[in-house]
C-alpha cells in the first residue's frame, strides 16, 4: 500500500480511480479501498445529475456507507465553479475531521483529467490522503480499437480537443508519432476540418464510451461531421504508419 503524504489520525482521504466504465477494469486496491470506505464521496455535474463513477462501482457499496455527491458543474463562469470546488473540500474535510474514511470515486485515474485533483489541491497540508490509479480512457479506447498507440522511440501527445487549435494539427503531428485528443465531443467538427486540410494521409480513429456496452469505434471519421457525441469521447491520430518504416519499433 503506497504511504499518505502526510499522518493524520483524524482521517483519510482516498482518491480512487475506476476505470473508464466497465466493472471489471476496477483494480482490486480499488475494490478493497471502496468497500472499507465509511463515505463515498463522487462527483456530478447536476445536483440531480448522474455520476459515471458512481454507477461504476455500484456493485460494491454497503448499505451503511454514506454516499455524498460533490457538485462539479461545467459552468463558464470560473467563479462559480471555485466556489463549488471550495464547498466539496469542506464537506470531505468535515467527514475527515470526524475520523472517517473518505473516498472520493473518479472516472479513470485520479491525476488525468480528473475532478479529484481540485480536492486535492485545496485540502488541508494536515491531510491524509492515499491515491489509488486507474485504467484510463486513453488506455480503454486504444484497446476497443485494437490500435498500438506508440512504441520504440516513438512519442504521443494527449491534449484537451479544446484547448488546442485545431489548424496546429500538421505541427503537432510532426512533433508526435501519435496524438489522444480528449473532450472532443465539442470540437469535433473543427478537427476534422483539420484533419481534411492535411498534405499527407493521416490515421484517424474515433472511440465512444470505450470498455462499456455503449462502445462505439468509428474508423471513418468524417462520416461524424455534423453528427452529436458523446460526452465520453475521445480521437485517435497517427501517422499512415503503411508509409512508415518500421525501424523503431523493438
Amino acid at each position: 500500500m503506497s504511504s499518505p503524504l502526510t499522518i493524520n489520525p483524524r482521517g483519510l482521504l482516498c482518491g480512487v480511480g475506476v476505470g473508464p466504465g466497465d466493472p471489471d477494469l476496477i483494480t482490486l486496491k480499488a475494490m478493497r479501498c471502496i468497500q472499507q470506505a465509511d463515505v463515498i464521496a463522487a462527483p456530478v455535474s447536476q445536483p440531480d445529475g448522474p455520476s459515471h463513477a458512481l454507477n461504476t462501482i455500484a456493485g460494491l457499496l454497503r448499505p451503511a456507507q454514506r454516499v455524498e455527491r460533490l457538485l462539479f458543474p461545467m459552468s463558464r463562469d470560473l467563479r462559480e465553479r471555485e466556489r463549488h470546488r471550495a464547498e466539496a473540500v469542506e464537506r470531505a474535510q468535515a467527514h475527515l475531521a470526524q475520523g472517517r474514511r473518505v473516498v472520493f470515486v473518479t472516472e479513470g485515474d485520479p491525476l488525468l483529467h480528473s475532478t479529484f485533483i481540485y480536492l486535492l489541491r485545496g485540502l488541508s497540508a494536515d491531510t491524509a490522503v492515499e491515491i489509488v490509479p486507474g485504467v484510463t480512457s486513453i488506455s480503454a479506447a486504444a484497446a476497443e480499437a485494437a490500435l498500438p498507440l506508440v512504441n520504440g522511440d516513438q512519442r504521443l501527445a494527449v491534449l484537451p480537443a479544446t484547448g488546442e487549435d485545431a489548424r496546429r494539427l500538421p505541427a503537432l503531428l510532426r512533433d508526435f508519432d501519435t496524438l489522444v485528443l480528449l473532450k472532443v465531443h465539442r470540437a469535433l467538427d473543427a478537427w476534422l476540418d483539420a484533419l481534411d486540410a492535411l498534405p499527407a494521409p493521416c490515421h484517424a480513429v474515433f472511440v465512444e464510451r470505450a470498455s462499456t456496452p455503449q462502445a462505439r469505434v468509428v474508423r471513418d471519421v468524417a462520416a461524424l461531421r455534423g453528427q452529436p457525441v458523446h460526452y465520453l469521447s475521445l480521437l485517435i491520430l497517427q501517422h499512415d504508419r503503411n508509409s512508415q518504416s518500421d525501424s523503431s519499433l523493438v
